[in-house]
């Protein structure tokens, strides 16, 4: 079974697995207690695999949760001004000069990130392409310019990739909103 949402760019490969031979064995122990399993390939798209071994009956289930589940984080429907000031917050809390360019070009990637969830999912180098594209930076002075934004900043970043740091401040502007939408509710 596959399914393709309606906006460009985006996709969910869901697996159904129903045999042991396609399944390492630690991998088959967590199919079993849990029942399915995501998987991040190298370009940040996600895949799931469904176990139907033991109750077929579950599997369309399963497979509507998961379709249901990344539709509403595709889509959810978060203010700009909202993502603009939390994002804003979590940089300075980290010391972040907003000075810096490498700065601004975080920002722009985890806007994007936040606002559009299949965002979330690219590579590193799709990433750094849209701070570039907005800044007028190439490629590379990019990549510099964040990694020297980092350094200045009191995140402790030694051996964490781009993307994880990207994906790190997208994650904690959404948990953010979540708990800023609570409590206005």
């Amino acid at each position: 079974m596959y399914y393709k949402s309606n906006r460009t760019g985006t996709e969910t490969g869901i697996f159904v697995v129903c045999s042991d031979k396609a399944l390492l064995d630690s991998i088959n122990s967590m199919l079993k207690n849990k029942g399915v399993i995501g998987v991040s390939d190298a370009e940040g798209k996600y895949h799931y695999f469904v176990d139907g071994r033991k109750n077929k009956s579950k599997v369309p289930s399963k497979v509507n949760d998961i379709v249901v589940n990344s539709f509403y984080e595709l889509e959810d429907d978060i203010p700009d001004t909202m993502i603009i000031s939390v994002l804003k917050s979590i940089l300075i809390d980290y010391d972040f000069d907003l000075s810096l360019i490498g700065t601004s070009a975080i920002f722009e990637i985890v806007r994007k990130m936040v606002r559009y969830r299949d965002v979330y999912y690219h590579g590193v180098r799709e990433l750094l392409m849209i701070a570039g594209e907005n800044l007028c930076l190439s490629y590379a002075q990019t990549e510099r310019d964040i990694r020297y934004a980092v350094r200045k900043s009191s995140f402790d970043s030694m051996g964490i990739k781009t993307t994880t740091i990207l994906r790190f401040f997208a994650d904690e502007v959404r948990m953010r909103v979540r708990e800023l939408k609570k409590a206005v509710r």
